[in-house]
């Protein structure tokens, strides 16, 4: 396959991932994804499963049925076949002509008129096995198409599926990245500013006395917030980023364990229904 099938080995990976203060939400974003779409291979490989699954059955089911006819007609041919001994027989005996004796003639009619009465029931019996082969031939073919419907309408919602998973997590990231950046601002503003506030309550006089001027009245705002910007402003950031997206993505985690869960329960009534292996199924169909 492609792309490798999700296991929960890679959930418990990306659980530590979670975990691991020094993995960016960036990061955790782009393997969520990444999750999701081999995810996407598990979904896959169950709905070609089903399928294969469901066609091996109806094909067992038609070949069983068309055994059970077969071997009818096989029958039908050996009777045939006796009836057209006894056919000849009776011929047999008419070639010299008709006899005088008339227990003998009575005899030669009535095996006459049974032959034609066992001929009937062959030809009514041939054409009611015709007709049921021509039914369950229309049936197979039917039950074959919808099979095919069936596939095609798992398909389509499946890509539909993943991509609106795709397009919530771009979405969700982008939420959580403004509000952090608007979070931030107000943080890397409040620090210098309760710190300058602190400062000047506690009398520390302005850098040019009687000044209305902002810039000389808080030069340690200023510099509080220039520091800041150099030295911490980015931990800031990162910090609130990661403390906005840990929860989305716990809960994203949560949402992907249950759904490969789900998966691995379809798949098991799938092997139970159809008494089918999906291993030995991954080794026919995707071994390289």
């Amino acid at each position: 396959m492609p792309i490798p099938s999700l296991s929960e080995t890679d959930l418990e990976a990306y659980r530590k991932d979670l975990s691991n203060p020094g993995k960016s939400t960036g990061t955790l974003f782009i393997t969520l994804t990444g999750l999701y779409q081999r995810f996407a291979g598990n979904e896959q490989l169950l709905a070609n499963f089903e399928y294969a699954s469901e066609l091996h059955s109806l094909e067992s089911s038609y070949a069983s049925k068309k055994e059970h006819y077969n071997k009818e007609i096989a029958e039908l041919k050996r009777q045939f076949k006796q009836l057209d001994n006894r056919i000849i027989a009776a011929e047999q005996k008419l070639r010299h002509g008709i006899p005088d004796d008339l227990m003998v003639m009575d005899k030669i009619i009535a095996e006459q008129e049974s032959i034609v009465e066992d001929q009937e029931k062959l030809n009514n019996a041939e054409s009611s096995i015709v007709e049921q082969v021509r039914i369950i031939d229309i049936a197979h073919g039917k039950d074959l198409q919808k099979l095919e419907q069936q596939q095609s309408n798992r398909n389509t919602p499946l890509n539909s599926k993943f991509s609106a998973f795709n397009e919530q997590i771009k979405q969700a990231e982008k939420r959580i990245t403004l509000k952090a950046s608007a979070i931030s601002i107000i943080a890397i503003i409040g620090i210098p500013l309760i710190i300058d506030m602190g400062l000047v309550s506690l009398g520390l006089p302005a850098l040019s006395k009687n000044t209305n001027n902002l810039i000389f009245t808080h030069y340690i705002f200023l510099i509080i917030l220039i520091l800041v910007e150099l030295f911490l402003a980015e931990k800031i950031r990162s910090r609130i980023s990661r403390m906005l997206s840990i929860s989305y993505l716990k809960d994203s985690l949560a949402t992907l364990q249950n759904l490969l869960l789900d998966n691995k329960k379809q798949i098991s009534k799938v092997e139970s229904d159809h008494n089918i292996s999906i291993s030995e199924f991954v080794k026919q169909n995707y071994a390289t």
